[in-house]
């Protein structure tokens, strides 16, 4: 795991409240195979599970596609493309979740897709921030005319002032 020191790991009850989950949630996703720690198992008496930083991520990742409704197989996939992607430096990459596939904004700043059609360039996706161009134009109002008058110059500025 590149970047990691090799004594830094996380104990398990770090890795539940990074993640937001509860110990039976990650218990279930260890021995069904979805996540595993790489550092130590936990197998035997009364050993803790260590886990590296890329497998935090992993598990993070995993629980926020899985709350926006990602089915479990696409989790698997997943899991498989951040284990083998890790050290291509996922740590500057963004990943979006569409409702159907998992997305990764690319150092062009390209959508490829990781699970339908792995790595298909896809439609871009634009998110416009409706409100903020709302504040921006009202920030820009000059003039407002009441009834029959001429205009009255006014300003956003203004308005706070009056």
């Amino acid at each position: 795991m590149t970047g990691e020191p090799e004594d830094a790991y996380l104990e398990t009850p770090a890795v539940l409240r990074l993640a937001g989950i509860p110990y039976s949630s990650l218990d279930y996703w260890v021995r069904t195979g979805l996540v595993s720690p790489s550092i130590r198992t936990g197998e035997g008496k009364r050993k803790t599970r260590r886990w590296s930083i890329a497998d935090a991520v992993c598990v993070l990742t995993l629980k926020e596609l899985r709350d926006a409704g990602a089915p479990v197989r696409l989790l698997v996939r997943a899991r498989e493309h951040l284990k083998d992607g890790w050290h291509q430096s996922l740590t500057s990459k963004m990943l979006f979740w569409d409702g159907g596939d998992v997305l990764l904004l690319d150092d062009w700043e390209n959508l490829v897709s990781l699970i339908r059609e792995p790595g298909q360039s896809t439609l871009r996706i634009v998110a416009l921030p409706l409100g903020r161009f709302a504040s921006d134009a009202a920030a820009e109002v000059v003039s407002l005319t009441i009834g029959s008058e001429a205009p009255i110059a006014r300003t956003a500025a203004s308005k706070r002032s009056a």
